[in-house]
């Protein structure tokens, strides 16, 4: 048996049956044992086209039904699953009926016993406490475990160097403190005069 090779694509087979014709109508093909005319190389090539030009649109038109149906689905199947519904619970009394509808009959949820319980609650219990899940009211009880703050004071000084300002700044206007009993100003006058002297 012939190892397989890669399919021919459609458009190999459009180019063989249209190149075959025109430039080796006279010629004979011997291949797999068998001989082939030009005509009857064509008329094989052609079947193998037409079979994989209906697998592309079979392919295509598959994928447009499962986009379709998938929308369809989206829009109406809410709907159709309540009618189902409706349905089941007219004949919940009814389970031949219910298997009529190729619906199965709902059966009552059976209590769990002393025992079981116990241990269901034990298991959701210790559960919790191996994640450390925590509830409202213990999550309040959390507070941060901060006993008090530190403040670094900065003297004038410090804060000076650490904001120079820039050369293009202008110098700071500064003035001597008023002498008590001398209306605001006079101070400043007086310490511009006895710097200009």
């Amino acid at each position: 048996m012939s190892k397989s090779t890669a399919q021919i694509s459609i458009v190999d087979y459009q180019a063989l049956i249209v190149g075959i014709p025109k430039y080796m109508s006279t010629l004979t093909f011997m291949v797999a044992s068998k001989t082939f005319t030009a005509a009857q190389a064509v008329a094989f090539l052609q079947t193998l086209h037409d079979s994989s030009a209906a697998r592309i649109a079979a392919r295509a038109a598959l994928r447009q039904a499962v986009l379709a149906d998938q929308a369809l689905e989206a829009q109406n199947g809410p709907v159709a699953r309540e009618i189902r519904d409706a349905v089941a619970l007219a004949f919940s009394n009814a389970p031949a009926t219910l298997q009529a509808f190729n619906l199965a009959e709902r059966r009552p949820p059976t209590p769990l016993s002393a025992e079981a319980r116990a241990a269901a609650n034990a298991k959701a219990k210790a559960t919790r406490a191996a994640r450390g899940t925590k509830g409202k009211v213990q999550k309040a009880a959390i507070l941060g475990n901060v006993t008090g703050v530190t403040i670094t004071p900065i003297t004038a000084g410090a804060a000076a160097a650490l904001a120079e300002p820039s050369a293009a700044s202008p110098a700071p206007v500064t003035s001597s403190p008023a002498s008590p009993g001398t209306p605001n100003g006079a101070g400043a006058t007086t310490a511009t005069t006895a710097s200009g002297r």
